[in-house]
Order: C-alpha cells, then sequence, then structure tokens
C-alpha cells in the first residue's frame, strides 16, 4: 500500500486511484479536507475513485473507536433512529427526540451536530461525515447507499443488527481467554508468595542446621537468603513489572493487537486471523445488501483485518478493478479457502452475493466456534499443568534439606 504524508496536516484520508499506467491503487495522505486531498492525488497524475476519512480501528477487534469526547452508543442510536423513522416520523423530527432523550451532554451535542447539518439541507450522510473519525465509516457508507434506495430506516436496523453480532463473536473470544488469565494471575500470584515469603523463612531456618545441601536446594536457599535482605527492593521491582507488563498488554491492544507477529503465535493466531474473516464476511455481505459494490464494500471492511490480512485485500481489490471474478481475486490473494470461493462462485453466477457473504461468514464462525473451544480445552489443562509443575519443584526443593537432616538425625 502506498503512503503519502503531510507534516502540516493532521486529518488522514484514504484514497482509491488509478495510476497512469492503468493500476488501481490504495493509498493514504494528510490533508485538510476532502477536496485537498483530492487536489493533492490529482497533482500527482492520479485519478481519485474514492477518497474517505480514516476511522481508528481497534487492533485487537477491529472495533472503530470514537473520539476520546465522544460517548454515543453507535449501535443503540442507529436502532434507536431506525425505530422512529419506522414509527412515521422525519429523519428531523427523529433525531430531535434523541437529542432530548439524552442524559449525557457529549451525546446530546453529537446527534445536534447531525440536527444542525441535516436543517442546513445536507444528506444526513453528509451531516454524519462533517466531523471526521466522530461516525464509523460504515455506518455512513450504509446511509449513503439507503438515501439512493430510500429505505434508510431498514439500513439503520441492519447495521445496528450487524454490530451486535459483531460484539456477541467478539465477547465470545473474550470470554474464552478470562479463565486462563484468572488461572494465570493466580499462579504467579503463589509462585510470588512462596519465593518471597516462604523460602526466605525456610532459608533462615535450614541455614542454622550447617547441613550439606544439594545444589538445587542451595540455589533456592540462596534466593531465599538474597530476598530476605532486599524484600522491599524485590517488592518495588515486582510492582514496576507488573505496571510495565500492564502498559505494554494495554498498547498492543490499542495498536499493536492487528500486527503480523500475532497470527504467527501457535493456537492465538489461527484462532484470531479466523475472527477477522468472519467479521470481514459479514461486514462486507451487510454492505452489499444495503446497495454498496463489493470493491467498496471490501474497502470499508479492510480496517477489520491484520496487517497481513489487509495488504492481501487490497491486492484482491486491484484483481477486481482489473476484471478478475470476485471469487478468483479473494482466492488469489489467501482471503478465501476452497469452500468460501466455491460459494462465491455460486454468488457470482446466482446474484445472491449478500446472502452467500452472510453464509460464508457464518462458516468461519462456526469454525472460530469450534477452534475456542480447542485451543480453551488444550490449553488450560497446560497451563494447570505448568504452573503444578513449578509450585511443585519449589516446594519439594524447600523440604529436600529437611528430609536429609531427618536423616541423618536417625
Amino acid at each position: 500500500m502506498a503512503a503519502i504524508g503531510s507534516s502540516q496536516v493532521s486529518t488522514p484520508f484514504e484514497l482509491i486511484v488509478r495510476m497512469a499506467n492503468g493500476n488501481v491503487q490504495v493509498i493514504n495522505l494528510n490533508a485538510q479536507d476532502t477536496a485537498s486531498a483530492c487536489t493533492r492525488a490529482a497533482r500527482d497524475g492520479m485519478q481519485v475513485l474514492s477518497c474517505n476519512p480514516q476511522s481508528r480501528p481497534n487492533s485487537l477487534t477491529g472495533n472503530w473507536q470514537a473520539s476520546e469526547h465522544m460517548r454515543l452508543d453507535i449501535a443503540n442510536f442507529s436502532f434507536e433512529l431506525s425505530s422512529l423513522l419506522a414509527a412515521g416520523l422525519s429523519v428531523m423530527e427523529a433525531l430531535k427526540t434523541l437529542a432530548t432523550k439524552e442524559s449525557v451532554i457529549q451525546s446530546r451535542n453529537a446527534i445536534l451536530d447531525i440536527v444542525k447539518g441535516v436543517s442546513e439541507g445536507l444528506p444526513l450522510s453528509t451531516a454524519l461525515q462533517r466531523t471526521p473519525g466522530r461516525y464509523p465509516p460504515l455506518l455512513i457508507a450504509t446511509v449513503r447507499a439507503s438515501e439512493q434506495t430510500g429505505d434508510l430506516g431498514t439500513a439503520l436496523r441492519r447495521y445496528a443488527e450487524h454490530q451486535l453480532t459483531i460484539k456477541a463473536l467478539r465477547d465470545k473470544v473474550v470470554g474464552s481467554a478470562v479463565y486462563p488469565v484468572l488461572l494465570l494471575a493466580v499462579g504467579c500470584l503463589v509462585i510470588l508468595f512462596l519465593m518471597t515469603v516462604v523460602v526466605p523463612k525456610f532459608a533462615v531456618l535450614i541455614e542454622s542446621a550447617r547441613h550439606e545441601l544439594p545444589w538445587t536446594s542451595q540455589l533456592l536457599m540462596s534466593w531465599g537468603r538474597f530476598a530476605a535482605k532486599h524484600a522491599w527492593e524485590i517488592v518495588v521491582l515486582g510492582l514496576g513489572m507488573l505496571i510495565a507488563i500492564f502498559a505494554v498488554g494495554n498498547y498492543m491492544l490499542r495498536f499493536g493487537g492487528k500486527s503480523g507477529w500475532i497470527e504467527s503465535i501457535p493456537l492465538i493466531g489461527p484462532t484470531m486471523r479466523k475472527f477477522r474473516h468472519a467479521q470481514l464476511y459479514r461486514t462486507t455481505g451487510m454492505l452489499v445488501r444495503g446497495g454498496i459494490a463489493a470493491p467498496r464494500a471490501l474497502q470499508l471492511s479492510s480496517t477489520l483485518l491484520g496487517d497481513v490480512d489487509r495488504k492481501r485485500l487490497n491486492q484482491a481489490i486491484q484483481f477486481i478493478h482489473e476484471g478478475r471474478s470476485l471469487s478468483n481475486s479473494l482466492e488469489g490473494a489467501q482471503l478465501a479457502d476452497p469452500v468460501a470461493s466455491s460459494m462465491l462462485a455460486v454468488a457470482e453466477r446466482t446474484g445472491a452475493l449478500a446472502e452467500i457473504l452472510e453464509r460464508i461468514a457464518q462458516f468461519h464462525e462456526s469454525r472460530l466456534q469450534r477452534s475456542i473451544e480447542m485451543t480453551s480445552r488444550l490449553f488450560e489443562p497446560l497451563l494447570m499443568i505448568f504452573i503444578g509443575l513449578v509450585v511443585g519443584a519449589i516446594v519439594v526443593l524447600m523440604y529436600l534439606p529437611i528430609f536429609d537432616l531427618a536423616s541423618s538425625l536417625q
């Protein structure tokens, strides 16, 4: 993926352009507004096919994150707006009603900003897009497509249901990791207690016996004497390590969760890739059902993927613009397995692309569920065995000198 930057501007834009040689590429550049971004690309000899502000994807889940001052629940907002439209209210009346019921000042102001844009004669999609980064590109694209078909209420409800489905899938993945994390935390606390409290007391007791110890026990007792003399330093160091681990973990969740190295981790990497592919197909199916062309739908869904798969998806989009079929393009970019490729080929013959994409998403979700169950069933016993072996080794090394001392007394 090409990238163009500028140090004088701050808003990132994502453009789909046709180069002078005829190739279609996706580029990123910073500009003050959409017009400036298109002008800069045209000045470099590119034909702009699409230009949209970039959102900030969540790195682990692929979920869009609003700005720090934005507290509006996008899925709930979409569902409530669709319900009011279905009841017969106009867009302006529905938005004013939602603004009135909001008790959080930030959420109310966000809806009032939309009301202001619509009252000025702007389409709802343009009013949503006036504040870059506030609303997800998926929502804006869904609303823009529904404005052409006149089915805004249904499109908003479809978007809300899609967000709830993705959230349920994400919660299922996160929930499966809760027990192993708790087990690991408890095991580490037990080991820390043994090494900093119990072992130092044993070291003082055994040292007074003046008895020859096995070299493994000598190492453990040496640590015990060191811990007894530097207890506060060890506590401070331990707290510092915990803070550092928390900070690094938080950074990875926010910014590094889509790095390629994560997919190379056994068990975890393939599970994360299945989760992202399920998101990709379900989101693309939702957008296609709303009237958005498949290449543009895939481009909007690219933020859900990891770094490696995002590059593959851009390559697949380029294949599509070159005239290759959707199934062939995704298979060539290693984003469609034989089952998905066969189902997409059927969709190309029947025209039921949205339904087929959702079925592929369901297929990936079922595989993801089996993968999660298998990973948890394998990982949890291994983790328990590892913690048990460490704790058991510490206890045995502590008691060996006592056994030797008892034997000598007999």
